[in-house]
């Protein structure tokens, strides 16, 4: 059974050159880039190996020996000591005495100002706002709103009397000799008056027009 399947299969052979070709044209391709690869890799790393990490090396040190080394020196030898004698110079010289200063002559004569100042003048304009200007104060205010709020009432109180007096002494008569006199006069003049001589100008500009039509012409 086996026999017969392998028989049936068909050769593989077309397929199998076609991969040989194939590998073939990349081997040569690859290869040429593969040995610059390898031989550049090499090349740095013997030169990594040889020169620049002996150099690296040698900067180091060189580094160490002539510039940190004196820099340390320079520091724990020279400015280290030099930056601790200045300090202590300015405390000596500055420091202690301004804080002696502080607290034996300036605080003393602080407080001492201050005591005068606040019992000649703090005290004095405590106890006269407490006592004269705050009443003083509180009882102008209130005689102030007091004075305002009857001036409202006696103005309210005179409006009304000057509205009273106007209207009695000029309006009630304005206003009766309108209802009782200038009312019945104007329609009686709107009526026998204005009435029969608009009648009359409406008659003559009839008229007019009539004489203008029958001297001039024009469409009726």
């Amino acid at each position: 059974m086996n026999t017969e399947n392998t028989r049936s299969q068909p050769p593989n052979e077309p397929a199998g050159c076609l991969t040989g070709v194939a590998r073939a044209i990349a081997l040569v391709i690859v290869l040429p880039v593969r040995l610059v690869w390898d031989a550049l890799a090499y090349c740095l790393k013997q030169l990594w190996r040889w020169v620049l990490a002996p150099l690296g090396r040698a900067l180091g040190w060189l580094i160490h020996h002539l510039v940190v080394i004196p820099l340390r020196f320079l520091w724990e030898w020279v400015l280290a000591p030099v930056g601790r004698a200045l300090w202590w110079v300015i405390d000596l010289l500055v420091v202690t005495p301004l804080k002696w200063l502080g607290l034996r002559v300036l605080l003393p004569v602080a407080k001492a100002v201050w005591w005068v100042v606040d019992l000649l003048v703090v005290t004095p304009l405590t106890w006269l706002w407490q006592y004269v200007l705050a009443p003083v104060g509180r009882t102008v205010g209130a005689a102030i709103a007091w004075a305002w709020r009857i001036g409202g009432q006696i103005s309210r109180a005179l409006g009304r009397a000057v509205g009273w007096v106007l209207w009695n002494a000029i309006g009630r008569p304005l206003a009766w000799t309108y209802r009782v006199i200038l009312t019945p006069v104007g329609h009686w003049l709107r009526t026998w008056v204005w009435a029969p001589l608009a009648s009359v100008g409406r008659a003559v500009r009839a008229a007019a027009r009539e004489v203008r039509l029958a001297l001039f012409g024009g469409p009726r």
